[in-house]
């Protein structure tokens, strides 16, 4: 016998299936979103916070409290860009090489090596 060319009609176990498999997904997705810009957004926020007290050419003292203030902008401006790019893949990419480059700075204008 011959297999049916058509798929399957649409019955009620086949549409609730289907809801909670999409909503299932769009649930992790946004996890992952907020898991990015919270986790994401403080290790980022760190790193830059770190490299611009140690780059800004003001007394020391200074450009520590200058860059603890500005840390709630950049912290506030990663998390809403977290959620405003499309892909999510992009912003995962974006946000821990960017980190990663500001350690890896630091690291270099520090001296730790």
């Amino acid at each position: 016998m011959q297999a049916p060319l058509h798929s399957a009609p649409f019955d009620k176990v086949n549409v609730i299936a289907l809801i909670v498999k999409s909503v299932s997904s769009y649930r992790v997705l946004v996890f992952l979103r907020f898991f990015i810009a919270i986790i994401g957004g403080y290790a980022f926020t760190s790193a830059s916070t770190a490299l611009l007290s140690f780059v800004l050419p003001i007394a020391k003292q200074d450009a520590v409290l200058f860059s603890v203030s500005i840390s709630i902008l950049i912290y506030a401006v990663v998390f809403i860009y977290a959620f405003s790019v499309k892909s999510l893949r992009k912003v995962w990419i974006s946000i821990l090489l960017s980190t990663g480059a500001f350690i890896g700075l630091l690291v270099l204008l520090k001296g730790w090596v």
